[in-house]
């Protein structure tokens, strides 16, 4: 049997999904059965690895399998490489390294700008801020209590 290794975390066992398509007998739609099988793993395989399967004598209580060899390795870890080496590619053709100079210059010139002229420039509706407040209150006690 052919199926994909899932789990690795145990001592010398892998996790097998085993999917097979069968067939309704009254409505004949076909759908997907999976089934787990514990598999001794001596070759030692990695998550996603698409193994070959046989029956053996039993190893432990749920033991029953071994894995003879690895027919396939992880699809999706082979993809997503060829993918990052592919948009590296476009990046640096797109994006030459020698832009990072002109945005070293952009960010030299921003310098100039300080935090307190920001500060003062967001505070446009003209209302008063909770020191003024705060300090009105505190005066107005102060009046009271002669």
């Amino acid at each position: 049997m052919v199926g994909r290794v899932i789990s690795t975390k145990m001592k010398s066992t892998a996790t097998v999904l085993v999917e097979r398509v069968a067939m309704h007998p009254l409505y004949k739609k076909t759908y997907v059965q999976s089934k787990k099988y514990l598999a001794h793993d001596l070759i030692g395989v990695k998550d996603g690895d698409l193994v070959d399967i046989i029956n053996c004598k039993p190893i432990s209580r749920k033991k029953n399998w071994q894995i003879v060899k690895v027919v396939g390795k992880n699809l999706a870890e082979i993809t997503e490489e060829k993918l990052k080496k592919e948009a590296e590619k476009v990046i640096l053709e797109v994006m030459p390294e020698d832009r990072s100079e002109n945005s070293e210059n952009l960010d030299s010139q921003n310098i100039g700008i300080s935090d307190n002229q920001t500060n003062r420039n967001s505070d446009v509706s003209g209302a008063p801020s909770n020191s003024e407040i705060s300090g009105k209150k505190k005066s107005r006690k102060k009046k009271e209590a002669k």
